[in-house]
């Protein structure tokens, strides 16, 4: 005689099964996600201060980004960006807060006066941008047509200004420019050559006739590819062969 099968009994519970797996997997994402919020509140802190420092603008809490309003310049009152005429006539002048606007400010003001009263610095030109300082000076205040030799003229205008740069923590990068017409002699292959060896030229007089300090001092070359002017025109090109000094306030680095 056969025996009687019994039904196969189901087993309910098997859900339970998938159910442990994923609340493991979602205690283990919610630990994950505790260890990464957990940051050094002192090394943010540190960062904080730095960053504040080297953009020259106040971190403000609540929301308002770090991004200063639109039109408005590096210092309270200016309107950027504003070029100071040459002999240094400026406009306003207004109080700021903060280490690198103050110092950047004083900067520009110290060189305005300067620029008044000493003829060397006659044709400088002031020109305040972001948390930068630039200084502009034409091509034939420097050099002779397609040369990178500092004439004597040339040396008391750069000794001037770097008896005034040498002991403020700033940094200087000199940029040398030149208009779009092609260059190709023995000396220089190119406008590139040519803006390169000519911001060189005044990085090694920087040093040797003011003083100021090597690791301070950086040179490039942009060729004719930061005009300022219409390289179509006589005037445009001739805006467009310049060097510029720009003025960055040296940040300490932070003890960590």
């Amino acid at each position: 005689m056969r025996k009687k099968k019994h039904p196969e009994h189901v087993n309910h519970e098997r859900w339970l099964v998938s159910f442990a797996d994923f609340m493991t997997l979602l205690f283990a994402f919610f630990v994950v996600m505790f260890s990464v919020s957990q940051v050094d509140s002192q090394k943010v802190g540190r960062f904080t201060q730095s960053f504040q420092a080297a953009i020259g603008i106040e971190l403000v809490p609540g929301g308002q980004g770090i991004m200063p309003s639109e039109g408005a310049g590096m210092f309270p009152g200016d309107k950027p960006p504003e070029e100071v005429e040459e002999g240094g006539k400026g406009k306003g002048k207004g109080k700021g807060k903060g280490g690198t606007k103050d110092e950047l400010k004083a900067l520009a003001e110290a060189l305005e006066a300067h620029a008044k009263v000493r003829k060397e610095l006659a044709g400088l030109k002031i020109v305040r941008r972001g948390n930068e300082l630039v200084l502009r000076l034409d091509e034939t205040i420097l050099f002779t047509s397609g040369d990178d030799q500092i004439s004597d003229d040339a040396r008391l205008v750069l000794k001037a200004i770097g008896e005034e740069l040498k002991d403020r923590p700033v940094l200087v990068r000199v940029e040398g420019h030149t208009d779009d017409q092609p260059i190709s002699t023995g000396r220089f292959r190119s406008n590139w050559d040519l803006s390169t060896a000519r911001a060189t030229s005044v990085v090694t007089t920087l040093a040797a006739l003011a003083d100021v300090k090597p690791n301070r001092l950086a040179a490039m070359g942009y060729a004719e590819y930061q005009p300022l002017g219409d390289n179509s025109t006589k005037e445009g090109r001739s805006q467009n062969r310049r060097v510029d000094f720009v003025l960055t306030v040296e940040v300490p680095q932070a003890v960590p």
